[in-house]
């Protein structure tokens, strides 16, 4: 018999028997999920199992790494967004960047269902951060205000009343008098251009307001002028340097004091020492509290495999017991306000009599499309520190207003 005689039937009880050789089809396994995440103190790892383990099976996430430094992490989001890279299933975003990426029409809109959620009880400067438009556009997740830290009785002995608002002026006083230096955290790039920020705000000003590519630029101002001489005067007084990742390991061997977030408490550089960390409310420049604040969202691409298993993820790690696992596990800030009232976060998390208050007055980043050419422009005008002098306000506002509008950085 040629092949051409073999019959149906045959052919029929072959496919019958291999199938019961191959015995019964296996269940689908969960559906991973690639969540990707910036440097990070958080032990997002942990987060990520209880999620996958709370899912039921529905999903499992994975966690993928981001560069460090924040130019390179950006560069290599946008342009894995805008490539419609379908790999990405959920990322950590800067709050920073929210503006931009809604602009560039690369993040899946956050379910009707879910939007209230997201924004309830949500820190206002954090909620204004990731809502563009009108329109949230990823879930709020961290906001952490910066704080002043030392070591054992380093305020003591700088002479600073630790029970009483401390300003730039009595730090660098007090710094200078000990013999102390003054550090600014920076662990990823984006230090500089927070701590200018706030030193512009809280001298009773505003660095940028305005979205499109003119918008109002206050460093040519009386409030960028006293930022400027605080920054030249830590400078000439030789009391710090430029913002550093190394700012831990500086106050682990040398002592002295260093402004950096709330989860500053959990680098692994100042581990040997965490049992003598103090910490006080970020200095003022004058009357008024303006710490920095470093704030996270968690966001979905648009092209996304299943955006709605990403968003119940999302919905999984901005859920009140993620949130309090993280604020006890890694010293951040929950952007939502009331994880603070949690029963383990009472009981775990000591710094909340200072971040919490503190969350009233934290200051996001100017939200902008073009933050990243106004940092470029803040990073180049105002370092290094020790160039820093009466001219860098104007020279810092031409810079940044030529970037915004499309010139070099």
């Amino acid at each position: 018999m040629t092949r051409r005689g073999v019959s149906a039937a045959f052919v029929a009880a072959v496919m019958l028997l291999v199938a019961a050789c191959a015995g019964p089809a296996e269940e689908p396994g969960p559906t991973t999920l690639s969540w990707y995440v910036g440097p990070e103190r958080a032990d997002v790892e942990s987060l990520a199992e209880s999620c996958s383990d709370a899912s039921g099976g529905r999903y499992r996430i994975e966690v993928e790494r981001l560069p460090d430094d924040v130019e390179d992490r950006h560069a290599e989001l946008v342009r894995r967004l805008l490539a419609r890279d379908d790999s990405i299933d959920l990322f950590s975003m800067d709050m920073a960047w929210s503006a931009e990426l809604a602009a560039a029409q690369v993040l899946a809109p956050v379910p009707e269902d879910l939007k209230q959620p997201f924004a309830q009880d949500v820190v206002p400067a954090a909620l204004e951060a990731t809502t563009v438009d009108g329109l949230l556009v990823a879930a709020p997740w961290t906001f952490d205000p910066w704080l002043l830290w030392w070591r054992g009785n380093a305020a003591e002995r700088a002479g600073l009343d630790t029970t009483k608002p401390i300003t730039w002026d009595d730090l660098l006083a007090g710094a200078e008098l000990s013999g102390r230096q003054v550090l600014v955290d920076d662990p990823d790039g984006d230090g500089l251009a927070a701590w200018v920020n706030a030193l512009v705000v809280g001298a009773g000003g505003t660095l940028l307001e305005g979205e499109g590519r003119s918008p109002d630029v206050g460093l040519d101002s009386a409030a960028g002028e006293e930022a400027a001489g605080i920054v030249e005067y830590l400078a000439e007084a030789r009391l710090g340097g430029d913002p550093t990742a190394e700012a831990g390991a500086g106050l682990a061997r040398r002592g002295g004091f260093v402004v950096a977030p709330s989860s500053f408490v959990s680098d692994p550089d100042v581990a040997t020492v965490a049992g003598d960390l103090q910490w006080a409310p970020y200095p003022q420049v004058a009357d008024t509290p303006a710490a920095p604040a470093t704030g996270a969202a968690l966001a979905v691409p648009l092209y996304a495999p299943s955006t709605s298993l990403s968003y119940e993820a999302v919905s999984c790690l901005t859920s009140a017991d993620s949130l309090a696992a993280l604020m006890t596990g890694s010293g951040h800030s929950a952007a939502r306000a009331t994880t603070y009232d949690a029963q383990d976060v009472v009981a775990g998390y000591p710094l909340a009599d200072v971040t919490r208050p503190a969350l009233e007055t934290a200051l996001a980043l100017p939200r902008t499309p073009y933050w990243m050419r106004v940092r470029a422009a803040l990073e180049k005008t105002w370092t290094p520190l020790s160039a820093v002098g009466s001219s860098t306000p104007d020279l810092s506002q031409k810079a940044v207003r030529s970037a915004v509008a499309g010139g070099l950085p």
